[in-house]
Parts: structure tokens; sequence; C-alpha cells
């Protein structure tokens, strides 16, 4: 029988959320986190210089499919459509996931203890996604495909479209996350309108 071996990183990565997701942050300490991994502390340390550095790699691997979307829709810009429904079904079911519902709900939790904690959560996870979907709307808007004034408030703009009040009330446990056809009602809702709101299918004049 073939196995898939796991290298001590991602071994570390997987009990290090496992333990996040059960105690939190501050409940998560370094020894607990080297002893379900299992490996010694000497090599937790050795691939994470804190327990701030574990943290901010697992929201980097939680981000890791959608940053692939978006790698891939870099290469795309005859098909928008296509390009911005796949970014926009990856971030929706990584957002509505209930492991990120449960990480983001330890963030914010920790913030008061932990302020620095959510600055390197940001740098980690939120901004290297909108700097690429950022940079595959500056490539739209350079192809007159779309008409984007300002690239980087329209990529919060799409991406705010996909959370708002739905992710909100998951949050606070009113809604436990959405269903496959909810989903599809939301990714097809925000592509439209943003879309439609840049003047994809007009004629764009070139300057």
């Amino acid at each position: 029988m073939n196995t898939v071996r796991v290298s001590k990183r991602e071994s570390i990565l997987l009990a290090a959320k496992r333990m996040f997701l059960l105690h939190g942050y501050a409940g998560a300490s370094m020894e607990a986190i080297a002893e379900a991994a299992p490996v010694s502390k000497a090599t937790l340390y050795s691939h994470f210089e804190g327990k701030q550095d574990l943290f901010a790699a697992v929201i980097s691997l939680q981000c890791e499919a959608l940053l692939n979307t978006l790698a891939k829709a870099q290469t795309e810009v005859r098909d928008p459509v296509a390009a911005l429904t796949a970014i926009a079904r990856a971030f929706v079911d990584l957002v509505y996931s209930e492991e990120a519902l449960t990480l983001y709900r330890v963030i914010i939790g920790e913030q008061q203890l932990f302020p620095e904690l959510g600055a390197r959560v940001y740098r980690t996870g939120p901004e290297p996604v909108l700097r690429k979907l950022s940079a595959y709307l500056e490539e739209l808007s350079a192809q007159r495909v779309l008409a984007i004034a300002d690239v980087g408030v329209s990529a919060r703009l799409f991406l705010g479209m996909l959370k708002g009040d739905e992710h909100f009330r998951c949050l606070l446990g009113q809604k436990e996350g959405l269903g496959e056809d909810e989903k599809t009602s939301l990714v097809g809702a925000a592509v439209d309108l943003f879309l439609r709101g840049h003047g994809y299918g007009e004629s764009l004049a070139r300057e």
C-alpha cells in the first residue's frame, strides 16, 4: 500500500491548527503543539520562531487554495466571468468553512491580549489575497476588459460583497455556514454586479 509521507513542518501545522481550534491562541502552548505533532521542541522551534509565527503559518495554509486560484486567474484575461467566479467560489469556500470561522473568532478574541497578532495574521492571509486580486484586476483594466479607477478599492469591494451580513451571522453563530445553493447564488450575484459595475461587455474606448 502506498502511503503519503507528511513532512515535519506539515505535521506541526496540522497539529497547531487542531490545538488553536480547540484551545484558542492563548490556551495552545508550544509544548502541547510539539507533543501533538509529535516532534521535539527543538524541531518545532527550528521551523517556527514562536507561537505568532506558527499561527500566521496556519492562516497562510488556510489561504493556500485561494491563492492558487488567484495565481491561475492572473493568466486569464479573456474570460473574466469564469476567472472571477472561480476566485469568488474559492474565497467563499474558505471564509465560510467552520475552521475559518473558528480561527477568525480566535483572532478577535485574543486581540486585546495579543494586539500584534492581528497585524501578523493580516500580513500573512488577507494582504497577499488582496495583492494578487488587485494584480489581476490591474491586468483586466490594462487590457480594457474592465473600467477600474482604483484596483485596490475594487478588490476590497469584490471580497466584501462575498462576506457582509451573511458572514457576520455565521461568526455570531446565528447560521452554520452556507449551503451549496447559497454559495452559488452569492457568487453569481457578486460576480454579475461587479462586472456590470465595471463596464464589462461595454465598448471601453482607449485613451
